[in-house]
């Protein structure tokens, strides 16, 4: 029996997800229990994970924890869309680097194809709804119609989870894409993705179930950061919206696009409901925060829970109260990361 671990955004993405699993991938890693990484979602969305060289990664088809800990056995979902020449190149150099990609992947046998025709499909949507046009859209409707093709093959992604969480009794993570104020059914259509991006949505892509054989318990991890952000552009409403030099920041750009993000302070209602739509309040919803550095400067860099003093728990509590429950851990802009509790 084993854990199956979800790796959820708790706002509007890029809330540093791929860096938190990569912490939780080497974390299992560390306890012999080298997991299996499963992604979900498409091109659309780049994790940003640091390499054990100290080399900065930003995936768009492959798990983040591909780079964190080499050994894990790595997989594509079968609700995930994929673009090719992304995936090949990604791949490629990956392996250029001493990263061994193609020996350990599994890309599942249902997996929709996006094609080149599916981004002219999105183009319109780049200007209406801050969409960052990537085909995922095109290429999920296509599927719904029936007319998209699949990755086809021999791997049943699903299959080898089980496998690795009843005969190996090793944990499974789930690397999500984007944030739940993103989500198809969170109240911010039409300015949102394509799809639903909470903790069940992402099981189903996967075809995990949490009652399956193999499975011991399902803890979801719901990633937060203290200033939100939405991709540029007309991309929808951002609480109390405000600037990066207003808050004395660097400004961040999007992984995808390479466009300035948008920005906006903390919103209390958005937090708490992420956690409610992960099935929180639970003792297996679990939150975390990212960049909180942004909140206190002498946390840049820290890798010790020890390294907090006084004024930086102070100021770290408010978000805790907010969310309903203690942080599991911290990361920072640095893309280091403090864990507060054993898993």
């Amino acid at each position: 029996m084993a854990n199956v671990h979800v790796v959820v955004g708790g706002q509007f993405g890029s809330e540093g997800k791929g860096h938190f699993t990569a912490a939780l991938a080497r974390k299992l890693a560390d306890t012999d229990e080298v997991p299996m990484v499963i992604r979900t979602g498409g091109p659309n969305a780049g994790h940003t994970v640091i390499g054990n060289d100290g080399r900065e990664w930003k995936l768009r088809q492959i798990p983040a924890a591909a780079v964190a800990v080499p050994e894990a056995p790595i997989a594509i979902a079968a609700g995930s869309e994929i673009d090719d020449e992304v995936l090949s190149g990604e791949i490629r150099a990956l392996e250029e680097a001493g990263i061994p990609i193609l020996e350990r992947l599994s890309v599942d046998n249902q997996a929709t194809i996006l094609a080149s025709f599916h981004k002219v499909q999105e183009a319109t949507l780049v200007e209406r709804i801050g969409s960052t046009g990537k085909g995922v859209g095109a290429a999920r409707a296509d599927r719904i119609m029936r007319e998209a093709a699949i990755w086809g093959g021999p791997a049943d992604v699903a299959q080898l989870a089980t496998l690795h969480l009843r005969d190996r009794e090793a944990p499974v993570i789930l690397e999500a894409t984007q944030g739940f104020g993103l989500g198809l059914h969170a109240g911010y259509y039409p300015k949102c993705t394509s799809r639903d991006v909470c903790a069940i949505d992402v099981l189903a892509e996967a075809r995990l179930h949490p009652w399956q054989e193999g499975v011991d318990r399902v803890i979801v991890w719901v990633v937060f950061r203290p200033y939100p952000i939405r991709v540029a552009g007309d991309s929808g409403p951002l609480e109390w919206e405000t600037s990066w030099e207003d808050l004395g920041l660097a400004a961040e750009y999007t992984t995808v696009t390479g466009k300035i993000r948008r920005v906006g302070m903390w919103d209390a209602k958005l937090a708490q409901r992420a956690m409610y739509g992960n099935g929180g309040p639970s003792p297996s919803v679990i939150p975390v925060l990212m960049f909180v550095d942004y909140i206190d400067e002498s946390l840049e860099g820290v890798t010790d829970i020890d390294a907090f003093d006084s004024e930086a728990w102070a100021a770290l509590k408010p978000y805790e109260d907010d969310v309903g429950s203690e942080f599991a851990g911290y990361g920072t802009s640095a893309s280091t990361f403090a864990w507060r509790f054993d898993l």
